[in-house]
This record gives C-alpha cells, sequence and structure tokens, in this order.
C-alpha cells in the first residue's frame, strides 16, 4: 500500500529558489522556485505513487512562538520579491495538479503536517513526510518516516539516531539544548549537538538532566542551572503540536484528476513549453488532441476552406484555440478560389510577412488570411532559398488584392494593422476598412495586464504559446529573414499568426462589449489614430542636415571643454565615459563619501549619487553625460536616421506602451527633446520646413492642470481657469496670502512646481529637493495650499480609495487605467501607485483629448496643402503651405478646443515658423 505522503511546500519553496538558476518568462516573471519545486514534488510522486497526498505552506501570519519569544525566527531575512511572487502561481499549479494544498494562518506547517501524520498513523496508515527541516525528526515513528525528496535520502528510526545520536523521541530536547539559531532557539551556552547528544544519552531527557545537574561539572552545569527558564520557553519552540483543530484528515486528502484546462493557462503564462506539450502528448490520459498531417483536400466551395492541392501543405492544430486547418497556397488554382473568397467576405484577419520589422525598408514575402477559427491561409510570394518551390507572383497577386484591400466595406482585423499598412503602402495599396486590431484590443481592456505582442496576448487571453520567430528563423548572427525560412516552416508559423489574430478578435471583442465605453475607445478613438498615424509616420519631417552637422561640433568641443576642466578637478587624465573609472576618480582618488559598490565591486555613478555628492566636479560630470547623450541620440543619430534623398526623418509611434494611453515614439524619439533648455531648443531648429511652406505648432495649454479643475470641480481652480486667470499666479497669491499683482517671479515659479508636482504625487520631500524649502517650510506650504484648494486635497483622496477598492480609475472617457500595485505591502511600491493612480486619470484624459484631436483634425486637413507631421505630449506639428498658415491656425485653435466639453476652457496655442523651435 503506498503511503500517505505530506510535503513540507515551504521548504520545497526555498530549496528550489536557491538550487535552480535565475529563470524568468519573457514578462520577466521569475519561474525557478514554481519549475523546481513542481519538478520534485511530480519525481516524488512517481516514486511514491501516493492515492492520498497533501502540500503543506507556512502562512504569514505570526503564531503562538512569535507570542512566546519576540525573536521567534527574528533573524531570517525578509522573502525576496522574486520568490514572493512566484508562491500564487505554485499553489495554483499544485491544486491544477489535483493535489491538495493546505495552510492555516497562525500555525506552521510543520504543526499541520505533525497533526495530519499523527491522525494518519492512529489509523494504521504508513506516513513519508518530505522535508529538509530537522525538526520534523521529532515525528519519526515505526510508521513515519523521513525524507529530503531534493536528495531522496530517506530516515526512518534507527536513521535519526544515526544522523543526530538521540531517538526520535528525544529530538525536542536536543534541539531545546543546543539551540537553532535560525529559529530563535537560544538553546544552553557551551552545549552543541555533540554535548547535547552525550547529556541525553547519559540522563535520557531534559527532565533528567535538570534532576541531575549538580552532577554536570564545569560551565555546562553551570549554564543549565542558569537557563532553567529559557529552557522551558525553549523546549515548547522547538515542539511540534500535533493535535490542531483543522478540520481535515487523512480520508479528505485524496489526489483528484488533474484540471487540463487550468494547467494549460498556467503553463502558457509561465512559459513552461515541455510541460504545455505534455498535455497533448498521445499517452496523456487527459488529452483529446487528435493532431494529423495531410498533404491535400477534398474539393471544396469557395465559402469553405479551400483546397490545396498536392502542392501545399495542410497541418491540423486543435488546443486552447479550435479546431483549425494551417493551408499553403501555391498553385493558381487554390488562389483563385482564396481570391474569390476574399472578395465575398465581410471580414477577415489578415497578416504580412516581411524581410524586416522596419516598415521603411521591409519587403513584403508573403501574408496569411483566416476568415473564421477553423482555416487559416499563407500565400508565399518571395521566398528565395535555393530549393524554394515555384511560387505566385507578387506584382499579380497584390494587383488582385488591391482593390479588396481598398474596400471600407471590408473588414479587416489584424495585431498591429498599422505596420500591415506600411507594408501595404510600400506596394501601391492604402488599407481601408480598418475594423479590430487586436493589439489595441489587448490595450484598451488592460494596459498593463501583458505586453500586447501577438505571443503575450495570445499567452494571456487564449492560453496558446505561439511559434516566436526565433523558432523557425533562429537567434542572433545567424538568424534568417523570413524570405531565406523553407515555406513549410514559414507557412505554420504565418498562418498561425491569422489564426491566433481571429481567435483574439473573437475573445476581445467578446470581452470588450461587457463595456460599451471601451468599444468607444477601441473603434473611436485608437483604431483612427492608428491610421492617422500611418500617414504621420510615412510623412516624416524634413532635417537641416547641414545645420545638425554644425550642432553636432559645437557640442564635440564643449565636451572637450567639459572633459578638460573634470581631468583638471580630477588631477589625472581618465575616461570621463567610463563609469567605472568615474567611480574610482570620486570615490578613491578624491575620497568624496557617498559611495556605493555593486556587486560586482564597481562603484554606482548614477545621476542621483552625482547630484548628492558636494564637490563641483559631480556637476560638470552629469553635464558631460547629458551633452554626450543628445550628441549620440540627436546629432548624430539624426543624421543617420535621415533619408539620403529627402532629408526627411520618420518617427515610430507606440499605441500600446505606455499604461496611461500616452503615445510614445522610437528611431528616433521625439518625446524626450529637453524643451526647456536652450540646448533642446538648439535641436529643434534642426526640424525644418520645405521651401514654400511652414511650420504650425498647436500645443494644448496646461491641460493637465485644466483637467485637475474638472475632475476636482475645485472653487478657486475653476475659477482661475474660467477667468483666465495666471493660474500659477494665481496659486501663489491664494497659497501665500498676498495680492496677485505682489507675486514675484520666484513666488509664481514655486507655485507652478507646486502645481505641476502634484499632479505627479509630489511629496514634501519633493519640494525640498526642488524648491530648497526646510521640512517646515514645505510642510506649510502643502498644508496652506490644500487648505485653499480643498477640492484637489479631496480627488487625490477619493482617487487613491477608488484605486484601492476597484483595482483601476478611469479617464474622462472611461479608459480603464489599472493600478496592480495598489495594495502592496512594500510602503514605497504602495505609495508609488498612489501617485500614479492621482496621475492616470488627468494624464490619460489628456491622452485622450490629443487623439481627438488628430482624428478630427486629420478630417479637416486640405490634404494637397497640409500634413500632420509630429505628436509631443500636448503639442501636433503640422507642415503647411505659407499662404495657407494664417487662415488654417485659427481653424486648428477651434478644431481642437471643442473635441470635447470640460468644466474649463481647453485652451490651443498654435505658433508658426520655419523651423520647430520658432513655431513652438
Amino acid at each position: 500500500m503506498p503511503p500517505f505522503v505530506l510535503v513540507d511546500g515551504s521548504y520545497f519553496l526555498f530549496r528550489a529558489f536557491h538550487a535552480v538558476p535565475p529563470l524568468t518568462t519573457s514578462t520577466g516573471l521569475h519561474t525557478n522556485a514554481v519549475r523546481g519545486a513542481i519538478s520534485a514534488i511530480q519525481k516524488l510522486m512517481r516514486r511514491t505513487q501516493p492515492t492520498h497526498m497533501a502540500v503543506i505552506f507556512d502562512t504569514p501570519e505570526p503564531t503562538f512562538r512569535h507570542e512566546l519569544s519576540p525573536i521567534y525566527k527574528g533573524d531570517r531575512p525578509s522573502m525576496p520579491d522574486e520568490l514572493g511572487q512566484q508562491i500564487p502561481y505554485l499553489h495554483a499549479l499544485i491544486r491544477a495538479l489535483g493535489i491538495p494544498v493546505h495552510m492555516l494562518p497562525g500555525a506552521e506547517a510543520d504543526d499541520i503536517i505533525g497533526t495530519l501524520a499523527k491522525r494518519a498513523e492512529a489509523k494504521g496508515q504508513q506516513v513519508l513526510i518530505s522535508t529538509g527541516d530537522k525538526d520534523m525528526a521529532q515525528l519519526v515513528t515505526e510508521k513515519v518516516t523521513l525524507e529530503d525528496s531534493f536528495k531522496e535520502k530517506p530516515m526512518d528510526v534507527n536513521g535519526v539516531f544515526e544522523k543526530f545520536g538521540v531517538w526520535p523521541n528525544q529530538i525536542i530536547d536536543y534541539l531545546t539544548l543546543m539551540g537553532d539559531a535560525s529559529d530563535g532557539i537560544m538553546g544552553v551556552p557551551g552545549v552543541g549537538a555533540k554535548t547535547a547528544a552525550k547529556l541525553l544519552t547519559e540522563y535520557g531527557s531534559i527532565g533528567g538532566i535538570l534532576e541531575n545537574v549538580d552532577q554536570i561539572k564545569g560551565k555546562v552545569g553551570q549554564n543549565i542551572k542558569d537557563n532553567v527558564e529559557g529552557i522551558a520557553i525553549d523546549h515548547q519552540l522547538a515542539s511540534i503540536v500535533c493535535d490542531l483543530d483543522i478540520g481535515i484528515c487523512y480520508e479528505d486528502l485524496a489526489i483528484q484528476d488533474p484540471n487540463v484546462n487550468e494547467l494549460r493557462r498556467l503553463y502558457t503564462e509561465l512559459e513552461f513549453r515541455n510541460q504545455l506539450q505534455s498535455l497533448d502528448h498521445p499517452n496523456n490520459p487527459n488529452n483529446t488532441n487528435n493532431k494529423q498531417s495531410n498533404a491535400s483536400l477534398q474539393q471544396a466551395p469557395a465559402t469553405a476552406p479551400i483546397e490545396t492541392e498536392d502542392q501545399a501543405t495542410l497541418t491540423s492544430v486543435d488546443d486552447q484555440l479550435g479546431q483549425a486547418n494551417y493551408h499553403t497556397v501555391l498553385s493558381a488554382e487554390a488562389w483563385d478560389k482564396l481570391l474569390q473568397r476574399m472578395q465575398n467576405a465581410s471580414k477577415f484577419a489578415i497578416d504580412t510577412e516581411t524581410t524586416s520589422l522596419d516598415y521603411r525598408v521591409a519587403e513584403m514575402v508573403g501574408f496569411s488570411i483566416a476568415f473564421d477559427a477553423q482555416d487559416a491561409y499563407y500565400i508565399p510570394l518571395a521566398h528565395d532559398y535555393e530549393s524554394a518551390p515555384a511560387q505566385l507572383d507578387r506584382s499579380s497577386v497584390l494587383t488582385q488584392i488591391k482593390p479588396i484591400l481598398e474596400n471600407p466595406e471590408i473588414k479587416k482585423i489584424g495585431h498591429h494593422l498599422k505596420y500591415d499598412a506600411h507594408i501595404f503602402a510600400n506596394h501601391g495599396i492604402e488599407l481601408q476598412g480598418w475594423y479590430f486590431d487586436t493589439m489595441l484590443a489587448s490595450y484598451v481592456l488592460n494596459s498593463v495586464a501583458t505586453r500586447h505582442g501577438m505571443d503575450d496576448v495570445a499567452r494571456l487571453y487564449l492560453s496558446h504559446l505561439t511559434t516566436t520567430y526565433e523558432e523557425v528563423a533562429g537567434k542572433g548572427a545567424k538568424q534568417k529573414t523570413f524570405n531565406q525560412i523553407e515555406i513549410e516552416t514559414a507557412a505554420h508559423y504565418a498562418a498561425e499568426d491569422a489564426h491566433v489574430t481571429f481567435r483574439l478578435y473573437e475573445v476581445l471583442d467578446k470581452k470588450l462589449k461587457v463595456h460599451p465605453e471601451l468599444i468607444n475607445i477601441l473603434h473611436n478613438i485608437e483604431v483612427p489614430v492608428a491610421r492617422v498615424l500611418t500617414s504621420m509616420e510615412e510623412n516624416g519631417i524634413q532635417l537641416d542636415l547641414q545645420f545638425l552637422d554644425q550642432l553636432g561640433e559645437d557640442f564635440s568641443k564643449t565636451m572637450q571643454d567639459l572633459e578638460n576642466q573634470i581631468t583638471e578637478l580630477a588631477g589625472q587624465p581618465f575616461n570621463v565615459s567610463s563609469p567605472k573609472q568615474v567611480g574610482e576618480i570620486l570615490f578613491e582618488k578624491l575620497g568624496l563619501k557617498g559611495g556605493k559598490k555593486t556587486a560586482t565591486g564597481q562603484y554606482t555613478t548614477s545621476e542621483s549619487i552625482l547630484e548628492k555628492l558636494d564637490h563641483p566636479i559631480s556637476a560638470l560630470i552629469l553635464d558631460y553625460r547629458g551633452l554626450s547623450k543628445l550628441k549620440s541620440t540627436y546629432t548624430d543619430g539624426l543624421l543617420k536616421q535621415a533619408n539620403n534623398d529627402s532629408h526627411r526623418v520618420h518617427t515610430s509611434y507606440h499605441q500600446a506602451l505606455t499604461a496611461t494611453g500616452r503615445l510614445s515614439s522610437t528611431d528616433p524619439n521625439l518625446q524626450n527633446i529637453p524643451v526647456r533648455e536652450e540646448i533642446g531648443r538648439q535641436i529643434r531648429k534642426a526640424f525644418i520646413a520645405p521651401e514654400g511652406r511652414v511650420l504650425l505648432a498647436a500645443d494644448y495649454s496646461q491641460i493637465e492642470l485644466r483637467l485637475m479643475a474638472h475632475f476636482s470641480q475645485d472653487d478657486a481652480l475653476l475659477d482661475a481657469f474660467r477667468h483666465g486667470q495666471d493660474v500659477h499666479r494665481r496659486t501663489a497669491s491664494e497659497v501665500l496670502n498676498i495680492p496677485l499683482d505682489q507675486v514675484t517671479h520666484d513666488q509664481r515659479r514655486q507655485a507652478k512646481a507646486v502645481n505641476f508636482g502634484l499632479l505627479y504625487g509630489m511629496s514634501e520631500f519633493g519640494l525640498i529637493r526642488q524648491l530648497g524649502f526646510t521640512r517646515e517650510e514645505s510642510q506649510n506650504y502643502i498644508k496652506q495650499y490644500f487648505h485653499r484648494y480643498p477640492g484637489i486635497y479631496e480627488y487625490m483622496q477619493r482617487t487613491r480609495q477608488v484605486a484601492l477598492e476597484q483595482g483601476f480609475v478611469e479617464t474622462i472617457l472611461g479608459r480603464r487605467l489599472y493600478t496592480p500595485e495598489i495594495d502592496a505591502r512594500n510602503m514605497m511600491i504602495r505609495k508609488a501607485a498612489e501617485r500614479a493612480a492621482i496621475n492616470a486619470p488627468l494624464q490619460g484624459s489628456a491622452a485622450d483629448i490629443i487623439k481627438m484631436a488628430m482624428i478630427e483634425v486629420d478630417k479637416m486637413l486640405p490634404k494637397d496643402q497640409a500634413k500632420m507631421l509630429l505628436q509631443v505630449h500636448d503639442e501636433l506639428v503640422f507642415e503647411v503651405d505659407a499662404d495657407i498658415a494664417d487662415e488654417l491656425t485659427p481653424k486648428l485653435a477651434e478644431v481642437m478646443q471643442s473635441v470635447l466639453e470640460i468644466s474649463v476652457p481647453l485652451l490651443v496655442e498654435v505658433g508658426k515658423g520655419n523651423n520647430w523651435d520658432e513655431a513652438h
């Protein structure tokens, strides 16, 4: 008869965490402890074949032992976050495997295991306890065996004696005498393991030792006499409780059938590919998957799967996606049938395969189509490896699908449709009928639940691990471009993309329809904005390359001057660009205080460290680094990224990246030019209008403060904006209790810092740091601020509470901004989440408004005379014919100001110039 197996889950968790090398998923989730613990548990089960079993865990709540001794387990370090985040997954995975999990607040795992072991033993059941905890040796009997499953070393009654030199019924006394530093059991000074075993062998128990303590000579005897009270407490601490009222026993802990769907979900999220594949193994009794592979299909009508004949491959896949067939279209006959189905379809999912992720240089290799969740088709057009079969003519195929793709009545579904639109545009096709973008749908549903690439979204919402590009193309320097991949391999990968996209559409559309405001944001904000961004990216903006080149030379000269000053202060030459050498100069050569070393022994020289140093060299190093970054990113970077013929640079906008709905840009990043500094304005001068045109820059003025007025309904703030007052001057007047006309420039600056700082949750420390206030001045300023603006205080308190209660806050349009760390135990993390929650409705609403403006302005722009080029924070930049600029300016402002009505007027300021700096 198999044993009743009791697993010390907490031991397995910690043992695996420290034994298995760090492992993370593509989303950054740590998984080494889960992998190691589950592997050990499954190995134990295969070896022992139990019918009844339980995995027992500790809980964070204190036990009677903590009340008994304030130092009990007091020296144990706090649990690393990398481990803590894995615990819920381990619990869930064990349960999904059908294994009972048990824990009890206020009781340790040892006590639960002891209670269950004694109950099973009383019924004549053989018990195996799997643990590495020596305390558990006290539970060993003829019926109860101990083992460390990581070492597979069982320990019976004789084994306990061989290991410790005492019998199981003496283990409590043994631990009491020798102590256990990790548990806070003090023990008797001078008594170690050997002395404890010797005393117990001679006197039998602690009772016998105390009765004969006068016969024990030397310091040991005296120490026992001096510690009688401590011995009594330690004895209680070391004793495992075996009579807990836990309401379960052996019969309640039968192993159940695994929950295959839950296992699939967990394995997918944890990216346990081998385990996921095992669920579909033919020998798996839970497997209902019947994969098959065929070379042809029977004749089918145009509305059914397309016949692919002997030239094509068909793979049938059946998992959480549902039964589906993947087809490769190589023959003219198969293509004609597919084309007919495309022409008659009301909607389909489409995905392009190309030679590059950069749409500006990418060449189309093929595309895939899915009309439903049953079939997906890959049409290879330009695979050119040595043995590639004949494929359809790309030019001819694209000519045939152009009217379909440009038909707005046929709905197109895609994942990141903007990229596919660029690829089709490269071939003279303007994609119309944008209907559903699954990347944007995932983002709108929950911007922080996952990253929004197809692999991540499929993992989260379909419990499906997609085939990754690296799996079909390889990695690193030897990675193939898609045109070099064998068609049979490429076809499954490409068809899966279309199939997954269609399934994501079905799942996400259903989830979004529960929330009409989110459907509105997807269809009326995000998807139309994606179309606008496609045009903006295609447009690009012209650069003055000669100016940039000269600016780069100026930066180089300034950097050289800074380097000379730095090395003079250091007293020796060194590489200012080397963090290692900078650290050695600052903290060893100059002996400055505040140096901190990393795990590699190198000094940290981050901005926050350098700002605290009391030496002029630190400010010079910060200036040097800032200039170096600007030079590499902008003067040098822009020159490399500009098109050789047009001298225009084309940034890429990302809609599904930030938590709040804000757009971001890369290659180049135009969001981070330091516009408030002269050096940033110099860089903006490099962005110019071509001859005969000018740049217009339309900027929402103080939009987040205006939104604060709307959300808070604070009377003073509402009044200031409604009467067109300088809100920062008004703030200074209110807080300092002085007339408006007596507010100084410095007082206005301070008020401005507070107004904007509070939008981002600025603390007293922030005021001290930014404005040079004392702590008392800072406290008084904030106290007076909230006294004058009570609505803002109430908004902040209310928003924190809403975030805590429902886990998200909302923008003015109902976009949900989730706050997963709002109830974090770590105070710093929790406070950061609270600050983010306060700011999110403001920043998110500003993002909604600028997107609405982009959509409406795009409709009114005379396309042959004006182009929208850039969106940077709350600003839109246009290139327009010089002779219509003055006429267009008030129209732009009017449209942007009227996209949404809030409690105070929206104000848009429009500037004009030959370059971006002049227009801003």
